[in-house]
């Protein structure tokens, strides 16, 4: 069952440098999450969280840490290695993704960087052991 949201489920956090309104049980970036105004991002979330439902869209579970861990593994690239690297660093808790590290990430990876960083960490810890060898490994190709 989807969620709506009530301007007074919002919470204020800082977003790139700018303070916008969040819902914290969607991990995922969306229509109205984040929001600058709570009252017009209910509209906006409720309206998308209806269409996904309408269309079937809440059956598919989504997966930013496997999709991440997909495409580090399977894109070729400079950018997709040092992602592999900072995969296999969180799940060792030795790397946090964090949008304030914005600026310096590669164009190519951003979206997904953005994504984990709203992900909870124990989540990047739930890698299996296959998943982070192949993740060092790709990470130490030259």
């Amino acid at each position: 069952m989807q969620r709506l949201a009530k301007p007074s489920d919002y919470i204020l956090q800082d977003v790139l440098g700018r303070a916008s309104y969040v819902l914290p049980w969607e991990t995922r970036l969306c229509p109205g999450n984040p929001a600058d105004d709570p009252e017009s991002g209910a509209i906006a979330y409720n309206e998308h969280a209806l269409e996904r439902a309408q269309n079937g869209g809440l059956s598919a579970v989504p997966d930013p840490v496997g999709d991440a861990v997909d495409l580090a593994l399977k894109t070729s690239g400079e950018a997709y290695r040092a992602l592999a690297g900072d995969l296999a660093a969180a799940y060792l808790g030795q790397y946090q993704f964090s949008l304030n590290d914005w600026p310096a990430w590669d164009n190519e990876t951003k979206t997904v960087r953005a994504d984990l960083s709203f992900c909870k960490p124990v989540l990047l810890r739930d890698l299996t052991a296959r998943q982070v060898m192949d993740l060092r490994a790709r990470s130490a190709q030259a």
